[in-house]
């Protein structure tokens, strides 16, 4: 099963490779006239200091306008990223930052010229209890306010434990309770149905916070899961390969005014490339 890996250090990497020569500038055009773009966790085999070049240029030749940013490339300057990002032609509006240092990724973000700094995911130790998910709450709110004062807008992105019924509710609504209201919501569409929620339902009570989508396909399935790491998760497949549709999602996401969308493949039966093109040439054809 292949989850994230939210809670491992980043290993030490050497400095990174030339810049690339700039591509063309714009992206490939889709059937809806929106923007798709790529969280590049879904090809974290490439993503060495050696192989990142080649990797946006890969994503970039397939057609996608925009990349949403994640730890494992921070480990050269963020000016010399935003460059490398930049100059294959690709915009990198969203990347994502782990929990427990986001104040400290702060300026990083600035500086990499992100619009949106994403936290994808609180410390585990707190998933058990309503009081855990106050804390991170208080801790999100802190970065978020430092976040705001470099110029950025910040975000969450939720999986599926926090939907899990505890004693007196659930982590996700205590969340959205306690999360200063600037705070936006990165909606997983996969991730809400697979912990049985209405991701529709969850897009218009929250639309004042919603700003970005993520997207991968669900294969039939059977019942429900609470947490990422559940060998029963994984019933990911590509966009238009499952049984989500896509058309009402993203037509909905749209008309509550949702700009950014990313193909986020937590797992495929495909190699990444193929898993690229596949969501690609799905999303590309969509009109909604």
């Amino acid at each position: 099963m292949l989850t994230r890996r939210r809670f491992a250090a980043l290993s030490a990497a050497v400095a990174g490779a030339t810049l690339a020569a700039p591509l063309k500038a714009r992206a490939s055009a889709t059937r809806s006239g929106m923007e798709f773009g790529v969280q590049i966790f879904m090809v974290r085999d490439r993503l060495g200091p050696a192989d990142l070049p080649a990797t946006l240029r890969l994503i970039h030749s397939v057609g996608y306008a925009t990349i949403e940013t994640y730890p494992l490339v921070y480990n050269r300057p963020a000016k010399e990223l935003k460059a490398l990002i930049e100059g294959i032609g690709l915009k990198a509006p969203s990347g994502h930052f782990d929990y427990d240092t986001l104040e400290e990724h702060v300026d990083y973000a600035a500086e990499l010229g992100v619009e949106y700094m994403i936290c994808p995911m609180i410390a585990r130790p707190l998933w058990d209890s309503l009081d855990g998910f106050k804390q991170a709450a208080a801790h999100l709110n802190k970065a978020a306010a430092k976040a705001r004062a470099a110029g950025l807008k910040f975000g969450y992105h939720p999986h599926n434990y926090e939907f899990r019924k505890l004693e007196g509710g659930r982590g996700f609504e205590v969340l959205m309770r306690e999360l200063d209201p600037s705070v936006k919501l990165e909606l997983d569409v996969y991730w809400a149905i697979e912990a049985g929620e209405d991701p529709i339902a969850l897009m218009r009570k929250y639309r004042d916070r919603l700003a970005l989508i993520h997207i991968k396909d669900r294969k039939p399935a059977t019942g429900f899961t609470y947490s990422p790491f559940d060998e029963h998760a994984a019933h990911y497949t590509e966009a238009g390969s499952g049984t989500i549709d896509w058309k009402v999602m993203l037509g909905e996401a749209r008309r509550l005014g949702v700009k950014q969308y990313f193909a986020d493949q937590d797992g495929t039966d495909l190699t990444e490339e193929e898993s690229l093109r596949r969501n690609w040439n799905y999303l590309s054809q969509l009109s909604f």
